[in-house]
């Protein structure tokens, strides 16, 4: 886990994301503490500037992630759910560009959490505004963001915003690589 930037006053990601993420994403027990008979889990996050380096760097980190927990398969769809995640933190999620370089040098995050079931691809911010699935003008150049999201992901939504923020995440499940796996080998 990347940490949490010296000069930052504002939390990265807000307090309990992760545990009710989890839960909210797969209707299944809290994130496993490392003890007793849990299924195991990878955790991997990467603090994020609002800036043209953002997307990027994003793409990078979920490849580079995904790479090494051999999820290759999953790469290309999870690759695009993030940046559709955090183009919609990117241009509704911050605040004016002045407030962002005194309050915020790093205002976003993206959390990658594994378990054996799926991938929950999380994108943290600072605004209370939660993301709404609109239906674009069949002219419109935008729009279609949270589309994307919602027919890649097995399910998608946020946490409660606070006065910390929010984080809109998807799932992406691993079943269907799992069962691609299995028919090869057999």
């Amino acid at each position: 886990m990347t940490p949490h930037p010296a000069a930052t006053t504002v939390p990265l990601i807000p307090v309990e994301p992760f545990n009710h993420l989890l839960a909210q994403a797969t209707g299944s027990h809290p994130f496993p503490t490392g003890d007793g008979d849990h299924d195991p889990a990878e955790f991997a996050a990467c603090p994020l500037t609002a800036d043209r380096h953002a997307a990027g760097a994003a793409r990078r980190f979920t490849w580079a992630t995904l790479s090494g927990w051999q999820l290759g398969p999953l790469i290309d769809n999870a690759v695009l759910v993030v940046s559709e995640l955090l183009t919609n933190a990117l241009r509704y999620g911050l605040p004016t560009a002045a407030a962002r370089t005194t309050t915020c040098p790093r205002p976003l995050c993206l959390g990658l959490l594994r378990r054996p079931d799926l991938v929950l691809c999380t994108v943290c911010d600072h605004s209370t505004q939660v993301p709404l699935l609109q239906t674009p003008d069949h002219l419109a150049q935008t729009g279609r963001g949270l589309h994307i999201v919602n027919c890649l992901s097995q399910s998608w939504g946020w946490t409660t915003p606070t006065a910390a923020g929010k984080a809109v995440w998807a799932a992406l499940s691993t079943a269907e690589l799992d069962a691609r796996s299995a028919h090869q080998v057999g």
